[in-house]
């Protein structure tokens, strides 16, 4: 298969699957759940803040520390509930109707199918991003807060998440129930999250490397306006074995098939 052949393959999996989130309650579902609780979230921040600068007259307050961090920290703790849901559908469901083994009868790659689906999520994560981002507006209308810690915040937000869905999408190539598919990925990324803690309760070598995984010790450098190579590497690794397991989960069902 030519690279033309392949990218516009490429285009028409992402676009079709893209749509196919919004022709089902799914993408409505998450996006609303987000968009409420996201929204609940910053204003109750945001009028914990007032509060706090009002008692203090204004000193020793830092709305990037008090407000846009703990915003972003609840945030990155919404979509690992999420994405399971989001993530849940993309190969199991294929599986489930029967409609993957046709798929892969055509002259596509399963690298090319595996892609656009994960591009697909990702266009989904993106709009959920955006529509938390518009809350952040208030914060230019009545003050000046910084650019740098709100952008790499957003930045952490989507790399953490592109992280979730490629582990969720790999799952999702294991079994053609769509609930043990978003269960197991929920219990996955939670376990990244907690690894954090287990690392703090554990001493050694273990304990640096439970820390080294847990998600929380890499995002919480870009909520705090640092660009790490070390969490870019950590993060890319982590979308690049989770795509890369996916295709080889869904070659050997071509095999099979």
């Amino acid at each position: 298969m030519g690279m033309g052949m392949g990218m516009r393959s490429l285009y028409l999996i992402t676009r079709r699957e893209f749509i196919a989130y919004w022709t089902s309650p799914v993408a409505y579902a998450v996006m609303t759940v987000f968009l409420v609780l996201s929204g609940i979230f910053f204003f109750g921040q945001l009028s914990e803040f007032v509060s706090l600068s009002t008692r203090s007259g204004g000193v020793g307050v830092d709305v990037n520390q008090q407000l846009v961090r703990p915003y972003l920290y609840s945030l990155s703790v919404m979509i690992l509930f999420l994405l399971p849901l989001v993530s849940m559908r993309l190969v199991a469901e294929e599986v489930r109707q029967g409609t993957l083994e046709l798929l892969l009868t055509t002259p596509v790659r399963e690298s090319v199918i595996i892609l656009g689906k994960y591009l697909a999520s990702l266009g989904l994560l993106v709009v959920m991003l955006l529509g938390a981002a518009i809350h952040t507006a208030i914060l230019f209308a009545f003050g000046n807060p910084e650019w740098g810690p709100l952008l790499t915040g957003f930045l952490g937000l989507f790399l953490c998440g592109a992280a979730y869905l490629a582990m969720g999408l790999f799952l999702s190539t294991l079994t053609q129930n769509q609930v043990v598919a978003a269960a197991a990925s929920f219990a996955v990324f939670l376990s990244f999250w907690l690894f954090h803690w287990l690392g703090r309760v554990t001493t050694g070598g273990f304990s640096e490397f439970l820390q080294y995984v847990a998600f929380v010790e890499h995002f919480d450098s870009f909520g705090k306006g640092v660009l790490d190579t070390t969490d870019f590497i950590f993060f890319l690794s982590l979308i690049f074995l989770g795509v890369y397991a996916a295709a080889q989960s869904v070659l050997s069902r071509r095999w099979k098939s």
